[in-house]
């Protein structure tokens, strides 16, 4: 009987490792896709339950950050020139990073913990000499913007110093000044919970944060309503656009990623699955509809061949790559999914996370238990 179950695993897996013309068909070119390990395997990479990708940036150099969320929160970066990815420590007392991750002017790192009482870090690039899972990272605590609350995203004004975010639960839009050291609360983005059972007893807090050349902030709140922060007047309006939802839905819809086009065209993803454009001068908002059949728009980067590119698809679903040319339509790029075999292979359900390097590369964070860095090329 041993002998026999044996067999039919090995047969198993023999079918698994091969694929159809179908298959293929809905997965993303593998001419134009790879994965890096978190880390150097098999011991030196940041463990399962610990690898969640939930936050990427790409540093004014070109060098790739990213930090996971799990049982314990990990940095992590990559550089261009080598190409693999080094973890450089966990974040002591920090389980969550969401979209809490940016470089300044000078290339210091600052993160934003998610947890309860969430601290603002600042972590200074060294020289890095080895691989580092199991130890602390040296990081500098700058304090929380709101007592009792996490940090949900940020966003970093490098010209001007300014690093922008919101608290969760409560919605609170922050700025901090880097060179006064200096939280400053300008309000909230939503004041009651999302209607409905028990269960939904959250804030509709957008997930995204978009700074302009002049210096003007935008996110979203409650009801699907967009927002923004004037830093010379130092106030947050909310503007009479909102973004577009499943009719009836408005309640539970906010901005799940920004992309900026041109100085006053920006793009964003909803919650719902949609995506829009904004005249950020003419206030004019254009529903450029769903790419996918999907909810959710988890991330979106603009490409130097003249694209947007995003990934679609909530946690119960399976991650799909998409692009968008202006004034064109959408190409459905498929499913997020790397076959090497025999070295390797590896499929992603949930993609939380897309930055865009200095070379055109898209780096994807997967967000499950174990996780991998994809590497997207566009075709020029």
């Amino acid at each position: 009987m041993t002998r026999t179950c044996l067999i039919l695993l090995l047969a198993c897996a023999v079918l698994s490792a091969q694929r159809t013309e179908e298959y293929d068909r809905s997965v993303v070119s593998q001419v134009r896709i790879d994965l890096r390990e978190l880390g150097y395997p098999p011991a030196d990479v940041i463990p399962s339950d610990e690898s969640a990708v939930r936050s990427l940036t790409v540093a004014p150099s070109g060098v790739l950050y990213g930090a996971t969320s799990g049982k314990r929160s990990h940095l992590f970066t990559l550089d261009p020139l080598h190409g693999y990815v080094v973890p450089l420590g966990f974040l002591k007392g920090v389980t969550a990073v969401h979209r809490s991750l940016v470089v300044s002017e000078a290339g210091d790192v600052y993160i934003g913990a998610g947890d309860a009482d969430g601290r603002l870090l600042k972590y200074t690039p060294r020289r890095v000499r080895a691989i580092r899972v199991d130890a602390a990272l040296e990081v500098a605590d700058l304090g929380a913007p709101a007592a009792g609350e996490g940090i949900f995203c940020l966003a970093i004004d490098r010209p001007r110093g300014v690093i922008y975010g919101l608290s969760s639960p409560n919605g609170q839009f922050f700025s901090y000044s880097i060179a006064g050291a200096k939280f400053t609360l300008h309000g909230r983005v939503a004041e009651r919970r999302i209607p409905g059972e028990k269960f939904e007893n959250e804030k509709a807090i957008g997930r995204a944060i978009a700074v302009s050349e002049d210096g003007g902030v935008f996110t979203s709140g409650e009801n699907g309503a967009l927002y923004r922060f004037d830093p010379g007047k130092q106030q947050l309006e909310k503007l009479p656009l909102s973004v577009p939802s499943v009719p009836g839905r408005e309640a539970y819809n906010r901005v799940d990623a920004f992309a900026w086009g041109s100085r006053d065209t920006l793009y964003g993803g909803t919650s719902d699955g949609y995506l829009f454009r904004l005249n950020t001068k003419a206030r004019r908002l254009d529903n450029l509809g769903k790419p996918l059949n999907q909810y959710r728009i988890r991330g979106l980067v603009w490409s130097p061949n003249g694209k947007l590119y995003g990934v679609g698809g909530d946690d119960d679903e399976m991650a799909r790559l998409f692009s968008f040319r202006p004034g064109g339509t959408y190409e459905l790029l498929g499913m997020v999914d790397v076959n090497r075999r025999p070295f390797y292979a590896w499929q992603a359900y949930v993609i939380d996370a897309l930055a865009i390097g200095l070379d055109g590369t898209i780096y994807l964070g997967q967000a499950e238990r174990k996780s991998k860095l994809y590497l997207y090329h566009p075709t020029p």
